[in-house]
């Protein structure tokens, strides 16, 4: 076991823009209705009772496609913002981590509370992995779901992606697979949200800062050791 280090000071450091926490609320709100409407698509638990003027289905669809919409939009826009937005650079330096073997150790390190966890960007290496592995769910989630509406909707994006969806689906192995890759991608989703709850909440107790916050306010609230508080005085004093 590692000696705990010592923290005495407040110290507030810059991650995420307001268009990215933004765009952060408006993903795991998406992510949790499509998995509701998603799981009543794949197995119909509620019908209007001796009606055949309500049609519940198509409703639940019809919210499922509006949300997959938005699913994909913001998407696009979030990898747009992780190039070029305000706090790309920090998410960038987070990709020297990831090919670095001694940021990989120093991170495994530090969930076995051994030493603290020092990383260049905004993310450990473990964590960085982990959010791409995400969005490459959006994308495969997104490109599945097309391929499925563009069979049942053949005008405006319909068919102005039929062609192309259909060269995709051809290559995944039919739709039966689309459908199955589809639904594989909301049980990473289900796993992935509630470790991600978990480690949010871990990590704030374990290395002392507002990671739970964070989503909020756009600010890293966390607690500076005293020799790097006096190692910056002695750079300003050197200016």
């Amino acid at each position: 076991m590692g000696q705990e280090e010592k923290y005495t000071s407040d110290h507030p450091d810059f991650v995420y823009s307001s268009g990215n926490r933004i765009l952060h609320w408006i993903r795991a709100l998406v992510i949790t209705g499509l998995i509701i409407t998603g799981f009543y698509i794949a197995d119909p638990f509620l019908s209007p009772e001796g009606s055949t003027d309500k049609l519940l289905y198509a409703e639940w669809t019809n919210w499922h496609i509006i949300l997959g919409f938005i699913l994909i939009s913001s998407g696009m826009l979030r990898i747009y913002l992780f190039f070029f937005g305000k706090d790309s650079e920090g998410e960038l330096r987070s990709l020297k981590d990831v090919f670095s073997i001694k940021s990989w150790i120093t991170q495994l390190k530090s969930y076995f509370f051994i030493g603290e966890l020092r990383k260049k960007g905004f993310y450990g290496p473990l964590q960085f992995l982990t959010y791409f592995a995400i969005m490459v769910l959006v994308v495969v989630a997104s490109v599945t779901g097309l391929i499925l509406y563009v069979h049942v909707y053949h005008q405006g994006v319909g068919g102005l992606l039929y062609d192309s969806m259909r060269v995709l689906e051809a290559w995944m192995g039919g739709l039966a697979n689309v459908r199955y890759i589809h639904h594989i991608t909301m049980w990473g989703y289900l796993i992935f949200i509630p470790i991600h709850i978990y480690l949010v909440i871990w990590s704030a107790i374990r290395f002392k800062h507002g990671a739970l916050d964070v989503m909020f306010t756009g600010y890293d609230y966390h607690l500076k050791k005293d020799e790097d508080k006096k190692d910056n005085e002695k750079k300003e004093d050197d200016k």
